[in-house]
């Protein structure tokens, strides 16, 4: 808990930082199931959540930091003109995808290699093949990056790929594949299949410019690509996402990732989150699983994550109890709800199947996590019964409600003369007005006279229209 102290002023912000101790190590945390649902339902058992956040040898990560091949593609697509934010004064797709590519070249590391390709219904790089980065060749695609526009027609982003995976990769330079696209092709099944078998030579970090960007070929890209996904969007903060992909991308590749379950008799593990596939230094990796069964001869069980890195083997083996306090929340359960039924949803898009999208309609109810299929209703307090029909627009009558603050005769004659809903939205306004004024003149207030006027002042709002005005 976290107390002001006695006299505090409201004159600043007040700010709470919180620090993790043994931040890089591994956990797995427990949480039992809701005691009033049936065993043997995501809510009624126990759910697991293990945690990763690795930190790599100091060794290991300097002798990559400064080698790799950085093949960027960039979408000049028709659709790459529109605004980022579908509004008018806001930057195109193809600005922003400009900048995004500007800012990855000026921040390469001397001595790697690079080239730049950019697709439409055909395909273009600058140079031949790749290059070493210098400040020669830096410039002279700087210059070639900065006249780039969206005329290349469609979004065939195949035969790019295909031409890219087909050029022969540099020793000792591990290739990163940069990609930069609005849309949502037509062969998306046919692209990450192509991915896939060609993710044990080239990583794929992905870039969705613009809000309406595909995230089935956005965030599929990148996980089966062994990569990142980042959506830049016109009001995003490009810079941290573009430099956290870059940094990525410098990590050596994990591999031979694996999580083994090791559970006593009687009680078995649903994994609800999709598998590990990449590990990076600074991104948390979570793994969710539903604990079924009981066991009368353990109290205990452990999970073992493994994977290698440049040569270098990495074990981690964690226990957990099987009989985690009860009434600690259900956090832990909607976050492991909330990853299954978003692999659902994307398993649902692709094969159109009418049992999948009941099983996330039901575990969307079940879990109060909402869907693509279902969303959240209002029910009135007062008789409990669901708010049905259309949505209405009302106007608030700012003028009247202003009229109202500064006159006890005309807030008298409003209250009078408004419906019941009107009477609620006033009220609302006027509670806001209120608030704000207090926060206004709560600079030089102890915390018990700031709580003293805010009180005052919900008094007046909620007083009824025959009282007499405080």
């Amino acid at each position: 808990m976290v107390r002001l102290a006695a006299g505090h002023k409201f004159d600043r912000d007040v700010e709470l930082l919180i620090y993790y101790k043994d931040a890089h190590q591994p956990t797995a945390v427990v949480e039992a199931g809701q005691a009033s649902v049936k065993p043997g339902t995501l809510m009624g058992d126990p759910v697991v959540m293990v945690s990763l956040y690795p930190e790599f040898p100091k060794a290991v990560m300097s002798t990559v930091a400064s080698c790799g091949e950085f093949v960027f593609l960039l979408d000049r697509s028709g659709s790459m003109d529109c605004s980022s934010n579908n509004s008018k004064q806001q930057e195109t797709r193809i600005g922003n995808a400009r900048d995004t590519l500007l800012l990855l070249l000026k921040s390469l590391p001397m001595g790697c290699y690079f080239n730049i390709y950019s697709f439409g219904s055909t395909y273009e790089s600058i140079f031949p093949k790749s290059v070493e980065y210098s400040e020669t060749t830096m410039e002279e695609a700087l210059k070639k990056v900065e006249k780039m526009d969206a005329d290349l027609g469609g979004t065939e982003i195949l035969e790019p790929l295909k031409h890219i995976y087909s050029q022969s990769c540099i020793p000792n330079q591990p290739r990163q594949l940069f990609v930069f696209t609005d849309g949502e092709v037509g062969n998306t099944k046919e692209v990450l299949n192509l991915v896939t078998k060609n993710s044990g030579s080239h990583r794929c970090f992905s870039f969705g410019i613009g809000g309406g960007a595909s995230s089935a070929l956005i965030n599929g890209l990148a996980k089966e690509g062994g990569g990142h996904a980042q959506l830049i969007t016109g009001t995003d903060r490009m810079q941290t996402k573009v430099m956290q992909s870059l940094q990525f991308a410098l990590q050596p590749a994990v591999e031979n990732i694996s999580v083994t379950w090791d559970l006593p008799k009687g009680v078995s593990v649903t994994v609800l989150s999709q598998p590990i596939t990449t590990i990076f230094q600074g991104k948390r990796s979570l793994v969710y699983a539903q604990l079924t069964g009981q066991s009368s001869e353990a109290a205990e069980g452990s999970v073992m994550v493994k994977y290698s890195l440049a040569g270098h083997f990495t074990q981690n083996q964690l226990r957990f109890s099987l009989k985690p306090a009860e009434d600690t929340g259900l956090t832990i359960h909607r976050l492991g709800a909330q990853t299954l039924i978003r692999s659902l949803e994307m398993e649902e898009r692709e094969h159109q199947d009418g049992g999948v999208k009941e099983k996330v309609v039901e575990l969307s109810v079940q879990s109060g996590v909402s869907s693509s299929f279902t969303a959240f209703i209002a029910v009135m307090k007062s008789d409990g019964k669901v708010i049905q029909g259309p949505l209405v627009h009302r106007a608030i009558p700012v003028a009247m409600l202003m009229q109202a603050c500064s006159s006890t005769l005309s807030y008298q004659k409003a209250l009078h003369e408004m419906t019941g809903m009107e009477l609620a939205l006033y009220r609302d306004s006027l509670l806001q007005c209120s608030l704000y004024d207090c926060i206004i003149q709560s600079k030089s207030d102890t915390s018990t006279s700031f709580f003293s006027r805010i009180k005052k002042k919900l008094s007046a709002v909620f007083r009824k229209p025959s009282e007499k005005p405080l």
